[in-house]
């Protein structure tokens, strides 16, 4: 049976004040979330009348309909989750905990997994990452557990369940394992740019690809990973490097790759575009100082993830509205 730890982490005002110059100087978009952007209402309509809930509802009702997941912790503002979703959690008997974000690290857990204060502070991502953890059951087995963003309401029942299938095969040697999802267009839906890498895995679901032989590829909300076997304090760093558009990003991947003995990165994607998904994986293994695996796994919704735009909601709302009138049409039929 498998732990999930949903990650559902605020930003203090000033840290969201900075990502929302980001977003303005290198995306060209309207940043507009203020209040707590797990609890953002999303309108949609089913059988013609109106409703309303919160983005993290919409990944909650899938993690709870899997029979093979058998608990979930959720990290976040505890008393604002257990005000607005106490009532929808109490109708599943899967047991669902919550962990506060302002709650600082156990010492106990400082020590096993030899955390760097400084580098991993308790409100971080990482250190949620490592909380959830350690209130799973997979942190006293010692086995991996699935982590999930909460900003990601069209990822789909079926496209988890593909992915911890997949897992089966990989986790006694990957520390780390992340769907990579195929993008056959030059951008998606929300007009985001894929990465694009050789593809010389098993996993090969697109024919489609570009005049240098390389297919688009966006990550999703998902990671199948145990934190016993890679280096938590790295975690942080590797978030914050997400943002692949942004210049300063693109100077410290530069480094930071050189400082691992790959110094050619930068002119592999962009100048011979000859980077391929193997040599992604073995700079991130050395990096997180424990090996990673990316799996491609079908399903684009998946990659819809709602940072907090105004372009953003809207359209992830009308998305939900059409995933909403296909699912009634099916059941129709059936």
């Amino acid at each position: 049976m498998i732990s999930v730890v949903l990650m559902a982490g605020y930003s203090n005002k000033r840290a969201v004040k900075k990502y929302s110059r980001v977003v303005a100087e290198n995306y060209g978009e309207n940043f507009i979330e203020t209040g707590y952007k797990p609890l953002r209402e999303f309108k949609t309509v089913k059988d013609g009348k109106e409703e309303s809930k919160p983005l993290i509802q919409y990944t909650l009702e899938k993690l709870f309909s899997i029979d093979f997941i058998d608990e979930i912790v959720i990290v976040g503002h505890q008393m604002l989750l257990e005000q607005r979703l106490g009532k929808f959690i109490n109708e599943f008997e899967k047991p669902c905990s919550f962990v506060n974000q302002n709650s600082r690290i156990p010492p106990n857990i400082i020590k096993s997994f030899n955390i760097i204060q400084r580098k991993v502070k308790y409100n971080s991502i990482a250190g949620n990452l490592i909380k959830g953890y350690a209130a799973s059951a997979a942190f006293q087995n010692k086995k991996h557990a699935l982590f999930v963003a909460s900003d990601s309401p069209l990822t789909t029942k079926e496209f988890i369940e593909r992915f911890l299938n997949i897992v089966q095969k990989y986790q006694e040697k990957a520390a780390l394992i992340f769907p990579v999802v195929p993008i056959d267009e030059n951008r998606d839906k929300l007009g985001r740019y894929p990465l694009r890498l050789l593809n010389g895995t098993e996993y090969q679901l697109s024919k489609r690809k570009d005049m240098y032989g390389r297919q688009g590829f966006r990550l999703s909300s998902l990671m199948f990973a145990n934190p016993y076997l890679f280096n938590i304090n790295t975690a942080n760093i590797a978030y914050n490097l997400r943002k692949c558009l942004n210049p300063n990003v693109q100077l410290k991947l530069f480094r930071i790759t050189r400082g691992l003995g790959y110094s050619n990165v930068y002119s592999k994607y962009f100048l011979k575009k000859d980077l391929s998904i193997k040599e992604v994986e073995n700079i991130t293994s050395e990096f997180f100082q424990g090996r990673l695996k990316l799996v491609s796994v079908d399903g684009e919704e998946a990659t819809y993830d709602y940072d907090g735009t105004d372009f953003e909601y809207i359209m992830i709302t009308d998305m939900l509205n059409s995933t909403r009138k296909v699912s009634s049409q099916k059941n129709r039929v059936n």
